[in-house]
């Protein structure tokens, strides 16, 4: 197994966006799998800048991955280590240098913080450039076959329910109660005035591929109930071996309480380097934080 580093450049690979034909999900779906990014372990070092709506934030750091293991983060300001974050398939942990506190628990931790439900493979997918469904299905083959092809003049397109459908529930301002008149039906538990339902069918999923490559061009994730959003896009792909990778990774969260826009410039790609680690050390002096 040979270690390939690409410090990312201006040169970029150019890519021919024209398609000729659609194509059905399910081999589309079989493309993307055959063709998604393939390592054993990753190292990506970045910049990036958050936006909100009362402020942006630069910062940079280093992010390493063990596939199907373990996601390792390190972010820091000014040269400086702010916080490190450690997750494994069912575990979060968070380190806040700034403050001083720290975090040992699951996914909820980003539940409360970003007002999303993101599981393991949802987080490795998103900063590898792969495909994933959401939410995570039961059954993979069934839950592909309920996709739609949709139409896009530059990537082939596929999303999880059809276009007219789509545009009937959810933007159609002439029956704005339509999707709740459903919810009426729908079994419900009330917990601490939140409404867990057992149908995913209020959640939209979108995603956009490149022609000949079959990389995500960019994939939009939408819970009507929830009143939540994710689009995440990619750009600039380059080659590094024999593969492609974006060295600019945008992503976007919009939820009731805020909106947040995340832009992450690559600057380095290294793929099975033989030494890595995942240090992860928390001083007698913090103080633990604690999810409601």
């Amino acid at each position: 197994m040979y270690t390939i580093t690409c410090i990312i450049s201006c040169k970029v690979v150019f890519v021919n966006r024209g398609k000729s034909e659609n194509i059905r999900p399910t081999k589309l779906y079989k493309y993307l799998e055959e063709n998604k990014f393939d390592y054993n372990n990753l190292t990506l070092k970045f910049s990036a800048e958050i936006f909100s709506a009362e402020s942006s934030e630069t910062f940079s750091g280093i992010i390493r991955i063990q596939k199907d293991s373990i996601i390792w983060i390190s972010l820091r300001s000014y040269n400086i280590e702010g916080a490190r974050i450690c997750i494994s398939q069912d575990s979060v942990k968070y380190l806040n240098r700034i403050d001083n506190t720290y975090y040992l628990g699951d996914f909820s931790f980003f539940t409360d913080k970003f007002q999303i439900d993101l599981d393991y493979q949802a987080i490795q997918s998103i900063l590898t450039n792969n495909f994933f469904f959401y939410p995570e299905p039961v059954d993979t083959l069934k839950s592909i076959a309920n996709f739609k092809p949709c139409d896009d003049s530059s990537f082939y397109c596929m999303s999880s329910i059809s276009q007219r459908k789509y545009t009937r529930y959810y933007v159609d301002d002439k029956r704005p109660n339509r999707w709740e008149r459903k919810l009426d039906k729908e079994s419900a538990d009330t917990i601490d005035n939140n409404l867990k339902y057992e149908s995913n069918e209020f959640v939209f999923q979108i995603v956009k591929v490149y022609p000949e490559l079959f990389r995500v061009n960019d994939m939009y994730i939408e819970n009507y109930i929830q009143q939540q959003s994710l689009y995440i896009f990619y750009d600039k792909l380059t080659k590094c071996g024999n593969q492609y990778f974006p060295y600019i990774m945008s992503i976007e969260l919009l939820t009731p309480l805020f909106e947040t826009n995340l832009v992450v410039n690559i600057e380095s790609v290294t793929i099975n380097s033989e030494s890595m680690s995942y240090p992860f050390k928390i001083a007698d002096k913090y103080t633990e934080l604690t999810i409601q």
